[in-house]
């Protein structure tokens, strides 16, 4: 399910140099769970639907950390087509995911509120259940961004640790979490032996 995520800026033009506000970012798995060696997709929002005058998303570059027992793979919406680089897989981690600019104009209910996928796989080494819970960081600069436009001129505000106001936003982050269940051997063997009285009956 695609959620709305809203960027709450003040209204009004006016306002946008007085305040910035915060950036919700939500990643949303595409299922609750996934098995052994399986994948799981996570779709990555960052919906600027509420600045005032349709301005948009400017460019984003992130590292998304993962979980040792897997690896993650990138897709960034390829309408971020200037700088667009689907991550670079770094052990358990994918660095440098990042797309950007587009032109001002762009934004208000514009879909490229959706930044793109993240894929997590299983290495199917785990012995037991565990919780993928992934997190973005490295997103403010020098070596990160995820900017916004506050003005049809093309000026941006820029995502900071500590700052909501005048050239720089906070960012919230929300969700990525899901499970990876691992059938223990018991479970297993009563499965073969389901299998078994099955193919028995079948004759």
């Amino acid at each position: 399910m695609k959620k709305a995520i809203a960027l709450v800026l003040a209204a009004g033009t006016a306002s946008f140099a007085s305040a910035a506000g915060t950036l919700v970012v939500t990643l949303v798995p595409q299922a609750a769970s996934i098995g052994p060696g399986g994948t799981m997709v996570v779709d990555i929002f960052a919906d600027y639907s509420g600045i005032t005058g349709g301005l948009s998303m400017a460019g984003f570059r992130f590292d998304v950390l993962g979980n040792a027992n897997g690896t993650l793979a990138g897709a960034v919406n390829p309408v971020f087509s200037s700088g667009l680089l689907n991550g670079t897989p770094s052990g358990a981690d994918l660095l440098n995911y990042s797309g950007g600019q587009l032109p001002p104009g762009l934004g208000g209910g514009n879909p490229t509120g959706f930044l793109g996928t993240v894929s997590f796989t299983d290495a199917g080494t785990a012995v037991s259940n565990y919780t993928v819970s992934l997190v973005i960081t490295d997103y403010v600069a020098t070596t990160g961004s995820l900017n916004v436009y506050i003005s049809s001129s093309g000026s941006q505000s820029r995502a900071s640790l500590t700052s909501s106001t005048g050239t720089s936003h906070l960012v919230r982050f929300e969700g990525g979490t899901f499970d990876v269940i691992i059938p223990t051997p018991a479970s297993m063997a009563l499965l073969g032996l389901g299998g078994l009285v099955a193919g028995r009956r079948r004759r």
